[in-house]
């Protein structure tokens, strides 16, 4: 009897299943997501659908790591049952969800939420985010028209910018100015200087609306310090949707490393309808704003977006309402571009802060030359045409079609 214990518990061994295979396929993708490069990876399983969540960290243009976070799930074998789901997130907010339909046979890009994300949003996370810093060298080029005996005036400028991802949501950043080359006659622009310095904090709306926005606080662009909300939503047709920006900033500047500000709040606004064209890849905006300096104006943007640029054309008229007296209309025009730059793809290891260059380098030109009328703010460093349109679902499914 006792020789056939060994065998009687070596055959109930070799029936069990081994730790690979209770890891199920949905785990067994996130992996290869996280092993890709992939930030804030999560699985789900449901009879319904399964469903995926990724963050891109590897890829600069968002897009193309849609791409191949696909390439892998189907690499790893599609059910033809059942509905597979992608959502992607930004600083750990859902943005939108890809769906394949095996009906179809297709991938298609939405910012609407349903039942998927309900079933993955506390999963525990791959490859989390959380404190995995990055260091991004933004090239600037100003140029400005002011005296009469030279063409231009010239500012050349690097300027490394952290950014550190905080609590979900949630993202600070840091920005050091180094000028190159200036021959502007304003001194403080020839020295090493703070840009941004912010702390923003993004949301969606839990009852899935489709309202998507930000929070900043700090010091942002065109010296001004304070406080903005902004937020989108899109129509059930998602070619349009309406953005939306208000809040309180004053005057400040840094002189060096010394700050200067001063408590003269003004109130901004903007309300935006915007179109979307696939077949063109150019997005219409038609915007009503209050600007820096007191103005309104009603602005109209054409941009097409490429892959890896977005080419913009502006006009503008308005007004400066002081003292309840109107100025005379004003009109001005010009034109924008941003540019992502190589390296497109580069891999985090660990901790240690990833150094990379600029997602979107870009250049705007003011015909009127302006000085006062028009100023807009940015409230960080990668707020610009092209990054505003990195999760729009068109561009993303003329991605995935190609």
């Amino acid at each position: 009897m006792k020789k056939w214990i060994p065998i009687l518990c070596a055959t109930l061994l070799s029936s069990l299943p081994s730790a690979a295979q209770l890891v199920s396929h949905a785990d067994s993708v996130a992996q290869r997501l996280a092993a890709a490069g992939f930030a804030n990876v999560r699985a789900a399983e449901t009879p319904e659908f399964t469903v995926y969540t990724v963050e891109n960290d590897y890829y600069k243009i968002p897009a193309e790591g849609f791409v191949r976070a696909v390439q892998i799930i189907e690499g790893a074998g599609l059910d033809g049952t059942r509905p597979v789901k992608l959502i992607g997130t930004n600083s750990k907010i859902p943005e939108l969800t890809i769906t394949y339909d095996p009906q179809i046979g297709v991938w298609r890009a939405t910012k609407r939420l349903d039942a998927s994300w309900d079933a993955v949003r506390n999963k525990e996370r791959l490859n989390d985010s959380f404190l995995k810093t990055n260091l991004i060298l933004y090239p600037s080029l100003s140029l400005t028209n002011l005296v009469i005996d030279q063409v231009y005036q010239s500012l050349w400028e690097i300027k490394p910018t952290l950014e550190v991802p905080l609590w979900k949501g949630a993202r600070f950043t840091y920005q050091l100015i180094i000028p190159i080359y200036t021959d502007f006659i304003d001194a403080s622009y020839k020295k090493i200087h703070p840009g941004f310095i912010t702390l923003s904090q993004r949301f969606r709306d839990p009852w899935h609306l489709n309202i998507l926005g930000k929070v900043t606080v700090g010091n942002m662009s065109n010296r001004r310090y304070g406080a903005m909300l902004e937020a989108a939503w899109w129509f059930p047709n998602e070619r349009f949707w309406l953005d939306a920006n208000a809040g309180v900033v004053s005057p400040a500047m840094f002189n060096g490393f010394q700050w200067r500000y001063a408590l003269e709040p003004m109130f901004i606004f903007g309300l935006a309808g915007n179109y979307y064209n696939p077949s063109l890849q150019t997005q219409f905006i038609l915007r009503a704003q209050r600007f820096l300096y007191g103005d309104y104006a009603l602005k109209y943007e054409m941009i097409r977006h490429f892959r890896h640029c977005s080419v913009g054309f502006y006009a503008e008229w308005g007004v400066e309402i002081y003292d309840r007296i109107y100025y005379t209309p004003k009109l001005n025009g010009g034109f924008r571009f941003q540019i992502a730059l190589p390296p497109f793809r580069m891999k985090r290891h660990g901790y240690i802060p990833k150094i990379t260059t600029s997602g979107q380098m870009g250049m705007n030109y003011n015909a009127n030359n302006e000085q006062r009328f028009y100023q807009e703010l940015r409230t960080e460093a990668d707020d610009n045409i092209m990054s505003r349109n990195y999760l729009n679902p068109y561009y993303i499914n003329m991605e995935l079609s190609r």
